[in-house]
């Protein structure tokens, strides 16, 4: 085989490596429930399509095994990092769905998580599903689909790794999803708070009446309503501080 057709082979396995990195770890592409050989499929004919946008941009291919293993654990780190990022602000949603759960009394409510590969609460569930939906409803995953294009411009092939760069940046999207999930989840914080000191000053006004017993419907129902009165701002303001952070995270 020519060199050349050796290095254009080498190259698309390099391109491979990121893009395969972050479909990993991407919401809803790298789920678990979604088939290995589905995800393994879509990675090669993505890496087919981004692959001629970026071919000016890949360094020379190395022709010894070192250089070629270094630059495939670089670019792996790279699309680790970049999917990293998309999967630790989307959990902002399941953290908001699990603090809905607790201040509805629906946190003994569990089922199993086939994004996570384990058992959460169902109202977590139900968020994070809807978000999913929506995602690609409103065509957002078309920004993450951009934004793997857009990562060679910030993150140039065979430039070195910047590991205390990306501790930073880890630190910071886990602060900000904190952030976001608890903004989210305001309104129940405070239906939470006002629910059970009146169900307190209840118990204290009148001893006779057997608060335990009526609290916990009480609460559900209360707290489906509040759910169903504003689900669709929560998943609106989610959608709109999720596509602000990863912009500019991947747009700069």
């Amino acid at each position: 085989m020519p060199d050349y057709m050796n290095a254009q082979i080498t190259g698309y396995f390099i391109v491979f490596c990121r893009l395969g990195a972050m479909l990993m770890l991407m919401p809803a592409v790298g789920d678990e429930n979604i088939p290995p050989q589905v995800r393994l499929i879509f990675g090669l004919l993505l890496t087919l399509i981004i692959y001629p946008t970026v071919l000016m941009i890949l360094p020379a291919m190395p022709t010894t095994f070192p250089g070629v293993a270094a630059l495939i654990i670089s670019e792996t780190l790279v699309g680790l990092m970049i999917g990293a990022a998309a999967r630790i602000l989307f959990s902002s949603i399941q953290l908001t769905g699990t603090i809905i759960s607790v201040q509805s009394g629906l946190s003994a409510a569990m089922v199993f998580d086939p994004t996570q590969g384990a058992q959460t609460v169902l109202l977590g569930r139900f968020v994070a599903m809807l978000a999913v939906v929506l995602l690609f409803v409103t065509e957002m995953h078309h920004l993450l689909l951009g934004g793997m294009a857009r990562s060679y411009a910030l993150f140039k092939p065979g430039d070195a790794f910047m590991a205390g760069d990306f501790a930073a940046l880890v630190v910071r999207l886990l602060s900000q999803s904190f952030e976001i999930g608890l903004q989210l989840a305001a309104p129940f914080l405070v239906y939470g708070l006002i629910f059970n000191v009146g169900l307190g000053l209840l118990s204290r006004l009148t001893p006779q009446i057997q608060v335990f017993f009526i609290a916990q419907p009480l609460g559900i129902l209360l707290s489906m309503g509040l759910l169903l009165a504003t689900l669709g701002l929560m998943m609106t303001m989610f959608l709109s501080r999720y596509g602000d952070a990863m912009r500019s995270f991947l747009v700069g």
